[in-house]
C-alpha cells in the first residue's frame, strides 16, 4: 500500500513538472514567434497606425477644404455669367 502511493506521488510529481515545463515552453514559443512576425512586419515597412490616423485626418480636412472651395468658385462664378447675359440683352 505504501508503495502503491508513493508511485502515485511520483506520478503526481512528474505529471504537475511536465505541465510546468510545457507551460514555459509554451511562453517561449509564443516568445519567438512573435519576435520573428515582428521581424517580418519591420522588413516589409508597413506604415504604424498613429502615423496612419495622422495622415488619414490630413487627407479628410484637405477633401473638405476642396469642397469648400469648389462651392465657393461656384457662388463667385454664377453672378458673374447673370451680369454677362444682361449686359448681352442691353446690347440688342
Amino acid at each position: 500500500m505504501v508503495n502503491k502511493s508513493k508511485i502515485l506521488s511520483d506520478l503526481s510529481k512528474i505529471a504537475v513538472d511536465a505541465m510546468s515545463t510545457f507551460s514555459g515552453l509554451k511562453k517561449e514559443i509564443e516568445t519567438l514567434v512573435s519576435l520573428r512576425v515582428n521581424k517580418i512586419i519591420n522588413k516589409m515597412n508597413l506604415v504604424k497606425r498613429d502615423e496612419f490616423d495622422v495622415l488619414k485626418k490630413m487627407v479628410q480636412k484637405s477633401i473638405l477644404e476642396s469642397q469648400e472651395l469648389k462651392k465657393n468658385q461656384r457662388k463667385s462664378s454664377s453672378p458673374k455669367k447673370k451680369t454677362a447675359k444682361k449686359k448681352k440683352k442691353a446690347k440688342n
